[in-house]
């Protein structure tokens, strides 16, 4: 991987301004950073450093909004994500480039209207469906990068709200996405240079973290989500683009 001055000045401008957008509604950050570095990097390269980088992205969150965190969500949750997320990174293993660039981009696409019918039937899970959404969100985490959109859906879904939501979903993809790095670089796909540039994402998110903070609470919730849900299509159709033109 090449980590030439202008690579590394595009990552750290898109990083701080996805840091914002992710920062105030809990997701986006992953996605928005997957359909920039996609077709620079190829997907292949960029699932395992967003994992690294999303260790640093996840602690800035979590950090301004600690006091509000459910444990017991995250109780239900991460155990069975990182369970699951074994065998979804065994999956991004094996898949070609491109197959792999289309299933996520399908999977993104796919959010969008998951999210909004759990909203309209004003769905509540129980523990149960906690602990089965968990794996789910970390199966899909084993192959794609953005995958808060579903973790935020989840904690929503519980009946979660506010900072509490942002708090519980930081938490619990810090563990997530160490375990991740953890298994990315045992299968030898982050090499040095992948962890470089996953740093450099993730310090470069910290300054947007802290400005979404101080935004959260000032933006309309149905004005944030719109434009979230705009960008999620924009980079899931991009991603799903990249995909087929590779094939």
């Amino acid at each position: 991987m090449d980590l030439s001055p202008n690579l590394l000045m595009l990552v750290v401008a898109v990083s701080f301004g996805s840091a914002i957008i992710g920062g105030m509604g809990g997701f986006g950050t992953g996605i928005i950073l997957t359909a920039t570095l996609t077709p620079i990097l190829g997907i292949k390269a960029v699932v395992p450093l967003l994992a690294l980088a999303g260790i640093i992205i996840n602690m800035g969150r979590f950090w301004f909004y600690r006091r509000d965190v459910d444990a017991r969500a995250v109780k239900r949750v991460l155990p069975s994500a990182l369970v699951c997320l074994l065998g979804g990174t065994l999956v991004y293993r094996h898949l070609d480039a491109a197959p792999l660039a289309i299933v996520i981009g399908l999977v993104v696409l796919a959010a969008l209207p998951a999210r909004r019918w759990l909203h309209a039937h004003n769905l509540h899970l129980g523990a149960r469906g906690l602990t089965l959404g968990g794996g789910v969100f970390g199966f899909l985490n084993g192959i794609a990068s953005g995958m808060g959109v579903v973790l935020i859906s989840l904690l929503l879904g519980a009946g979660l709200s506010g900072t509490a939501v942002l708090a519980t979903d930081a938490l619990i993809t810090i563990a997530v996405d160490i375990t991740r790095s953890l298994i990315f670089g045992k299968l030898d796909l982050l090499d040095s240079s992948g962890v470089v540039l996953g740093g450099v994402i993730g310090l470069a998110s910290l300054p947007g973290s802290w400005i979404a903070s101080r935004l959260v609470q000032r933006l309309g919730h149905k004005m944030h989500i719109a434009i979230i849900e705009i960008l999620i299509a924009i980079g899931g159709l991009s991603i799903l683009y990249h995909g087929i033109r590779a094939i």
